[in-house]
């Protein structure tokens, strides 16, 4: 019966601690890609079809918008140094 109960709670206590990984997993952003990897046909800029092919963080609905935010000089691609330079806005927490 001990061994039974003392199974019983070490199922309890992994079912808990996954939760907790993936709650906390859930709770960061994704890693930013690398330039590179977004360049896609390797000509030193990413153009809008490039950039919309990319797998969008949650939230991110306008990809218009942000692709026009990171080209800061208005010329239809982001430049190696427009990707670097732009800070991504912090997302807000759950119940702050």
């Amino acid at each position: 019966m001990k061994s039974l109960s003392a199974i019983a709670l070490l199922t309890v206590l992994c079912v808990t601690f996954t939760a907790q990984v993936a709650a906390k997993k859930e709770g960061k952003p994704p890693p930013r890609p690398d330039f590179s990897t977004i360049d896609s046909d390797g000509s030193g800029g990413v153009d809008f079809n490039e950039f919309s092919a990319q797998k969008r963080p949650p939230g991110a609905d306008d990809i218009q918008m942000i692709f026009d935010e990171i080209d800061a000089d208005k010329n239809g691609e982001i430049s190696k140094q427009e990707f670097k330079n732009h800070k991504p806005p912090q997302r807000q927490r759950k119940g702050d």
